[in-house]
């Protein structure tokens, strides 16, 4: 029988071009799917289905927003000035300690297509959260199941 050992959601890290950025809140849109082709030929009387394009979701990275580090805002800033730079993203999926590296999902050819920052209000305490949205086209698990 398989081992299977679940893996907690909280530890986890991020990295942009192999460097760490392990303050990120959380990441969501790992996820993707494939376009579903059925057709029907000669005598087939039910049609059959195949997949065809997969789609990536778009990766969602949020942080507490920090002024002195620009990292995030500088990559937003290539797609502003209409010369937007590819970069690899690593989300790195880490042991119950979090001194272990378990596995990691690696996108490639990202873009940001949106960045955004939570309201400021005085009335408020808290954290400002940035938010970076990332387009990828292709992702494979390292090491691969």
């Amino acid at each position: 029988m398989a081992e299977y050992l679940p893996t907690v959601r909280n530890n986890f890290k991020v990295e942009i071009d192999g460097t760490d950025y392990g303050n990120f809140l959380s990441v969501s849109g790992l996820g993707s799917s494939a376009d579903v082709v059925e057709f029907i030929g000669g005598m087939d009387k039910n049609a059959k289905k195949r997949t065809s394009k997969v789609k990536y979701e778009i990766l969602v990275l949020k942080r507490c927003a920090d002024p002195r580090n620009p990292v995030l805002r500088k990559w937003w800033k290539t797609v502003e000035k209409g010369q937007p730079e590819k970069k690899a993203v690593s989300i790195v999926f880490m042991d119950e300690s979090g001194d272990n590296e378990i596995v990691r999902r690696n996108c490639f050819e990202c873009l940001p297509v949106g960045w955004s920052m939570d309201e400021l209000n005085a009335q408020e305490s808290g954290s400002i959260i940035e938010t970076l949205q990332i387009a990828y086209e292709d992702a494979k698990w390292d090491p691969e199941g």
